[in-house]
């Protein structure tokens, strides 16, 4: 090796000096730090960017559940176009869903398998779905109900609230009772049905596209006016005790419209137009805390007979309670044509209201029996709203528009040829019975329900509508709010 080459090599090989090693070796970890400083200011950026996502999304869901209850509050208004009253739980078994489903995304939330199943139920309710009467679904009506746009709640559950599904000794008797409703009497949650309304729980489930879930929940009670429930329709027919209809067997056979000489119809007859509501889902067309049978008689809505209601929405008692202070007697509004017998009215002939002919507008009237009334005779009309203090008992004709509630039986038995009609509704705290068998004679008896009717008759009883609503209710006061986990 010449010497050019042994200078180059051992220039080569010399060492680096130490203060320049440490310098690298500086570098190296600085590069380092600051390599990981990026990095973790990246993954604080996107740990920052998810957390916000997930806020915004826990948002998202909590107004879409909140969507889910105002929709079934709203629609828990008798009044309301799409109400959902006739269908509401009427015992604590009963639990009653409004789905906001689509073709490719099935909400079944009683299903165990599904995705969005309710697992909350058996908490509230020990026995879970196999002890339920699980009522048929209700579809959502919010916009864009199953579209994509469609609010990303799933299901919103109606159940009546006990203390077991609260989870709230409500009377403080160191039980939870898990089979008596609770009641509102607008100042707190009782036991004790007496001038109360129910309360019911909505529960309400909201996913969006990201999987986050939420759900909500509230107590809602129905609104109390006058110190008392207010009116709802119930049916065209809604007796708290059994309900008996008949008819003439061979009327079929002789006419041919209409198909029964007993009809008794849920679907709403309103016409609309002016001084009338828009016309409003149909109603059950005989409602029943008791048994319900039918004989050669046409009864129709949705459903067409809804039997066994326990406990019944309704007390007679305590709406004639309520609407009375604000009536006429009867013996004042025609008194030519009533009489007394020491135990009850006798009406004949009579008129209880002047009804709207020709473009008239009538005049409603709001009439009270303070004893059992009997209207016989030729000739019987009405209009408006019609208390009855025992029973009501029909054997003559009788045209009337509006409501009828009598704190006894209802019983309607027009003789010949003579009809009994009724457009609006009907509601006894006793049986019912509609009763025109005779294959002798042309009698017949309708019951049809009419919103328009209705709503009139309760302007006028101060009823807290006017006649552009369908009914006195409102939307169910809200008592409490909570968030559940899922």
């Amino acid at each position: 090796m010449d010497a050019g080459c042994e200078v180059n090599y051992l220039w080569r090989t010399r060492p680096v000096p130490r203060e320049r090693g440490i310098a690298l070796l500086l570098a190296m970890i600085i590069i380092l730090l600051l390599s990981g400083l990026a990095l973790s200011l990246v993954l604080l950026t996107d740990s920052q960017i998810r957390m916000g996502q997930t806020t915004q999304a826990q948002g998202r869901v909590f107004y879409a559940a909140l969507a889910g209850i105002e929709e079934a509050r709203g629609r828990m208004n008798g009044s309301a176009p799409d109400t959902i009253t006739p269908w509401l739980p009427t015992s604590v078994s009963q639990v009653l869903y409004i789905v906001n489903s689509s073709s490719s995304d099935p909400v079944q939330p009683t299903r165990h398998r599904s995705p969005y199943y309710d697992s909350e139920y058996s908490s509230e309710f020990p026995g879970g779905f196999a002890s339920a009467s699980v009522l048929p679904n209700v579809n959502s009506d919010q916009p864009g109900t199953g579209t994509s746009t469609a609010i990303p709640y799933k299901w919103v559950r109606i159940t009546l609230m006990t203390e077991a599904s609260a989870h709230r000794d409500i009377n403080q008797d160191g039980v939870l009772n898990s089979t008596a409703p609770i009641y509102w009497d607008g100042t707190q949650q009782t036991l004790s049905s007496t001038s109360g309304t129910l309360v019911y729980v909505l529960t309400a489930l909201a996913v969006d596209s990201t999987k986050v879930m939420k759900i909500l929940q509230t107590e809602v009670a129905g609104t109390q006016a006058g110190g008392g429930t207010s009116f709802t329709a119930l049916a065209a027919l809604a007796s708290a005790g059994t309900t008996t209809v008949s008819g003439n067997p061979h009327w079929s056979r002789h006419h041919s419209s209409p198909p029964a000489n007993v009809i008794v119809n849920g679907n709403d007859n309103n016409p609309g137009g002016t001084g009338c509501p828009a016309p409003v889902a149909p109603l059950p067309g005989v409602t029943a805390g008791g048994t319900i049978s039918s004989s050669s008689a046409s009864i129709t809505g949705n459903p067409a007979t809804q039997p066994s209601l326990v406990p019944f929405p309704q007390s007679a008692a305590t709406l004639i309670s309520q609407y009375a202070p604000k009536a006429t007697a009867i013996t004042s509004v025609d008194p030519s044509h009533v009489t007394f017998n020491g135990s009850g009215y006798t009406a004949s002939g009579t008129t209880l209201g002047i009804q709207p002919s020709g473009g008239t507008p009538g005049t409603v009237q709001v009439v009270y029996s303070d004893q059992p009334l009997t209207i016989t005779g030729n000739d019987n009309t009405g209009y408006g709203l019609l208390l009855v203090n025992g029973d009501l008992t029909v054997t003559g004709s009788l045209n009337y528009q509006g409501v009828i509630i009598a704190n006894g039986q209802i019983n309607f038995a027009p003789p010949g040829y003579e009809s009994i009609a009724v457009s609006g509704s009907l509601l006894a705290a006793g049986n019912a019975v509609f009763n025109a068998p005779s294959p002798l004679h042309a009698a017949t008896i309708s019951a049809l329900y009419n919103s328009c009717f209705v709503a009139q008759a309760l302007a006028a009883a101060g009823g807290g509508t006017s006649s552009g609503s369908s009914s006195s209710t409102t939307s169910p006061q809200i008592l409490a709010y909570r968030e559940l986990s899922y």
